[in-house]
C-alpha cells in the first residue's frame, strides 16, 4: 500500500478510533493477509450533463452504523445530531479531504482509461434519522465527456480493501440535465480492471446514451380532423 494511501486512509479514521489491523508489511506479503474492511459505504452517483456532455458527478455516501457512531461522537460537538457550519468544515478537513489522494473512491473511465477529477465541491456531511452519517459532494471534470462518442463507465471501490463501497440497490446511478439524450446504465463485473490482488472484479456501471427520437405519434396538440393553414 502506498504511503499516500496509508496517510489518506489513516486520516479518514484517526478521529474515529478505528484501528487498522493490517499494516503495510502484511498487505505486501500475500492475498491471504487481507484485513477485512473497516468501513462500509452505500453509494450512488448522478451524472450531471451540460449541453448533453457529462461535466460532473454528484456522489452520495451513507456510512455503516459503527463508523457513523464514531463520527458523530467526534464531530457533533453540540449533540444535535446534525453537522452544521464549523462541524461540517471539521468533517471535510479531517475525514474527507485526504480522499482526493485516490479519487474519492470513485473511478471514472473513458474508453477504459481512468479520468482524473478536477476536484470536489459542494461537500455536505449530515446525519440521517437512524443516525447514519452521509456525505454529499460533487466531482468536477476537467473536460466534458461525450457519452455518445465514448464508452463511459463508473465504479466505486477502495482498491486496498480497507473500505467496502457498494452501489445502492435502488437508483444506484441517475442522470440530470441531459436534454436531448436518453440515457440508462448497465451493471456488470469489470473483469478488465480487477482489484484485491486480482481476486475481485469490481462492479461497474456503463453509461448508455442515445439521441432522443422525435415522437412521430405526436400531433402537436391537433386532434384528428383538424386543419392546418399553410401560407
Amino acid at each position: 500500500m502506498s504511503t499516500h494511501l496509508s496517510i489518506a486512509l489513516a486520516t479518514l479514521r484517526k478521529r474515529t478510533a478505528m484501528i487498522l489491523v493490517a499494516g503495510m508489511t502484511m498487505l505486501a506479503t500475500a492475498p491471504s493477509a487481507f484485513a477485512h474492511p473497516h468501513v462500509w459505504i452505500d453509494a450512488n452517483a448522478e451524472f450531471v450533463f451540460e449541453n448533453d456532455k457529462i461535466t460532473a458527478i454528484r456522489v452520495r455516501w451513507l456510512f455503516d452504523d459503527l463508523f457513523s457512531m464514531t463520527m458523530i461522537d467526534e464531530f457533533d460537538k453540540n449533540h444535535d445530531t446534525r453537522f452544521f457550519d464549523e462541524e461540517n468544515t471539521a468533517v471535510h478537513d479531517n475525514a474527507f479531504a485526504a480522499l482526493s489522494e485516490f479519487s474519492w473512491l470513485t473511478h471514472l473511465r473513458k474508453n477504459e482509461e481512468l479520468v482524473s477529477f478536477a476536484g470536489a465541491t459542494d461537500f455536505v456531511a449530515d446525519i440521517t434519522d437512524d443516525r447514519r452519517v452521509s456525505y454529499d459532494f460533487k466531482l468536477m471534470l476537467e473536460t466534458p465527456l461525450d457519452p455518445i462518442k465514448d464508452v463511459i463507465s463508473l465504479s466505486v471501490y477502495d482498491a486496498e480493501y480497507y473500505i467496502d463501497v457498494a452501489y445502492t440497490q435502488v437508483d444506484p446511478v441517475l442522470f440530470a440535465g441531459a436534454k436531448n439524450l436518453s440515457c440508462h446504465f448497465e451493471i456488470s463485473e469489470d473483469e478488465k480492471n480487477r482489484i484485491y490482488f486480482d481476486l475481485v472484479a469490481p462492479i461497474r456501471a456503463d453509461v448508455v446514451c442515445a439521441a432522443k427520437v422525435a415522437d412521430s405519434s405526436s400531433s402537436g396538440g391537433l386532434a384528428p380532423g383538424d386543419f392546418v393553414l399553410v401560407e
